[in-house]
């Protein structure tokens, strides 16, 4: 085993307080510019701004003690997987897995970067005209973003102290399961990966010319871009459906999700795929656009989805809202609906008792160009201005649909392709919310780069990515806009909670983190943020292997903030291998307490989701057994057609197969 880089406790940054009653942070080493403060009078309209000169604060020990990161290690975290894992026990290559470290962990991502290369069963009727290659040996099949790979999903599943004598009597024994995890890793069958498969070829090729622009510094960004689909509404070739963005487990059901269509939902042991959902019929519309994000509201367990009908004038925000089980929630049938001023791009949103928010970025839009060819690269244009915070009511609260909005003054960085993290409301009324903000106008050159794997040298990846920060929000949804203040301004990506104060006041956030501190580099460590302290820890990998988004993951009886854990996935580029790395919440800095091998080089990826819940504690018999039927089917070629999932109960499913047919399997 590589030795592990152990790093001392890392310091957060102080940009300014908050309120005057408030607790400020330090600021990082990096951060020596001026950074602008800004309030606001109690009417939106009326925007003041105030601005203060940050003072210069000691070192950061954990971005002093960690070089610059292997790129071409990190480079090979882009390369197609062409086997995947049907079912896989895994035992830790170091340490033991907690006992008490019980569900299923899910992440989802691009994992195709070259297209078509799924070759299809061996007995199936259809065969491809062009067999898979190996990435870049046929640049016609290769994406140009690697957001345009098709989405597949890894689920594990941590047993905890499952033991072989647990079985019943008259039953064949059960595997021990005792200290090990189940993977598993497929592909998401959306129509338009099917399509490709069937072909062996790349059949959409409406984002290519956005990709090749380089008219907006965020818009290709990595690792995800400003410009995530094609304008053109509905279901067309332009806009390809890759459901490679978020995994999300809520109410028993597993949905996969990508900005711009309707989210996939899959069988929650064998990831094979069902089809697309339209959520129990609430989405009404087969070709509606929904949001890559759906947001747990952990007090009152419900879910959270939107969508966005975009258009050049205006647009409309759809707001849905489900209960435990996974309905619509009777007020108002569980959705509002609100017009939004010109078009309207968000990708993301949180969530408090009473609120939805989301910030919408000003954008220029050419009309000719929008009329003619939707493609976002010609049609649209990040305008330097004021973004505006939208704050809605729930469809579940007492003014469903209300919709108060304010302009978050202008720094000279819009706030667009914001990241959020979570939200909650102040006694006083007081709409918090954390994210990760991205400043394109930092970036080193052109951001147009789409040769493949992209990221070979690190001047490769700053002239793609964009600096990233972390930033608090303050909004009245009566007083206005009350204040911008970033918390810390290290390279960070994919904030977490602890999902139980999802919707609630928070103490602690974690993120996967750069390792040179507040310099452009790809996410690669794992840092805690603790907000009452004003401090900040870390712990980096070796130069050549990458954590992914961290994850936390409670820890069975204690239900303190940061008394669990915090899993990730390791990508190591130098071996092309990847684990599961699995730390203490309590205590980052020291490092993983337990790894456990994948089985394969799982890319980067993106965001995912742990559920802790007993019905997300399944056996590996279970598993396996779900795994084979998931397998006969689509050697069975039913897995060709293009199905529509709904929550209905109609058809049939896996779940529906196993209980008629279990004997048969």
């Amino acid at each position: 085993m590589s030795k592990m880089r152990i790093l001392p406790l890392a310091f957060a940054a102080v940009v300014a307080p908050f309120l005057p009653q408030s607790q400020g942070f330090q600021l990082s080493p990096q951060t020596t510019a001026s950074i602008a403060r800004y309030q606001t009078s109690h009417l939106h309209s009326s925007v003041t701004e105030e601005s203060f000169t940050a003072q210069e604060q000691p070192h950061s020990a954990a971005a002093a003690s960690v070089g610059p990161p292997d790129m071409q290690a990190y480079s090979n975290g882009f390369k197609t997987v062409f086997d995947e894992i049907s079912c896989s026990l895994s035992s830790p290559s170091y340490g033991e897995l907690p006992s008490d470290l019980v569900g299923t962990y899910y992440k989802c991502g691009p994992a195709m970067f070259s297209a078509g290369s799924l070759p299809p069963p061996k007995n199936s009727l259809v065969k491809p005209k062009q067999p898979p290659v190996p990435d870049g040996q046929d640049p016609s099949r290769m994406v140009l973003h690697p957001f345009e790979g098709d989405g597949a999903v890894l689920a594990v599943t941590f047993h905890g102290d499952k033991k072989s004598d647990d079985a019943v009597d008259g039953e064949e024994p059960i595997v021990d399961t005792t200290g090990k995890a189940t993977a598993r890793f497929r592909y998401v069958r959306t129509n338009a990966f099917t399509n490709e498969r069937k072909k062996g070829k790349k059949l959409y090729t409406g984002m290519e010319s956005t990709r090749s622009s380089s008219t907006s510094s965020v818009g290709n960004d990595l690792p995800l871009p400003f410009y995530r689909h094609h304008l053109l509404p509905g279901l067309n070739k332009m806009r390809k459906n890759t459901s490679n963005t978020r995994a999300i487990y809520f109410g028993k059901k597993l949905l996969t999700l990508w900005s711009g269509g309707l989210p996939y939902k899959l069988d929650s042991l064998a990831l094979s795929t069902d089809g697309r959902s339209q959520l129990g019929g609430v989405v009404k519309r087969e070709e509606a656009a929904m949001g890559g994000k759906a947001v747990i509201d952990a007090k009152k367990n419900r879910i959270l989805f939107f969508g966005v009908d975009e258009d050049s004038g205006s647009s409309q925000l759809n707001l849905y809202e489900f209960n435990s089980k996974f309905q619509a929630i009777k007020d108002n049938d569980g959705v509002v609906q609100v017009k939004l001023p010109g078009l309207a791009m968000m990708y993301d949103f949180a969530v408090t008792d009473n609120f939805a928010v989301f910030v919408q970025p000003v954008l220029k839009v050419n009309g000719m160009q929008y009329m003619l060819s939707k493609e976002p690269g010609k049609s649209i244009s990040l305008e330097g201005e004021s973004s505006l915070v939208h704050i809605v009511a729930r469809p579940g609260s007492k003014n469903a649909g209300a919709m108060a909005t304010f302009q978050i003054p202008f720094d000279g960085v819009p706030d667009a392709n914001l990241q959020f993290i979570n939200a909650y409301e102040e006694e006083d009324g007081t709409v918090v919310f954390d994210a990760i903000r991205s400043d394109g106008t930092q970036s080193r050159g052109s951001s147009s780069n789409t040769q493949w794997p992209w990221a070979t040298t690190l001047d490769n990846y700053q002239s793609m990515a964009s600096k990233k920060s972390l930033w608090r929000y303050r909004v009245h949804p009566q007083k206005g806009f009350l204040s911008k203040d970033c918390i810390s301004n290290d390279q960070v990506y994919f904030g977490v909670v602890n999902s139980s104060t999802s919707g609630q006041k928070h103490r602690y956030m974690y993120a996967a983190a750069g390792a040179m501190g507040g310099e452009v580099a790809p996410p690669q460590g794992i840092t805690k943020f603790d907000l009452d302290s004003n401090s900040q820890e870390s712990w980096f990998p070796e130069s050549y292997e990458f954590c992914g988004e961290p994850m936390y993951a409670p820890r069975r009886g204690d239900d303190s903030e940061d008394g669990g854990y915090i899993i990730s996935t390791l990508f190591n580029g130098k071996e092309e291998s990847s684990e599961m790395i699995v730390l203490k919440a309590n205590d980052v800095t020291s490092g993983p307490i337990a790894r456990i091998p994948i089985g394969i080089a799982v890319p980067h990826g993106y965001h995912g989701c742990f559920a802790p819940t007993d019905d997300a504690n399944w056996a590996y018999e279970e598993i396996e057994r779900r795994a084979k039927l998931a397998d006969k089917m689509e050697t069975r070629g039913s897995m060709w057609n293009e199905v529509k999932s709904d929550f209905s109960g109609l058809g049939l499913r896996f779940d529906d197969m196993e209980e008629y047919f279990g004997d048969l399997m």
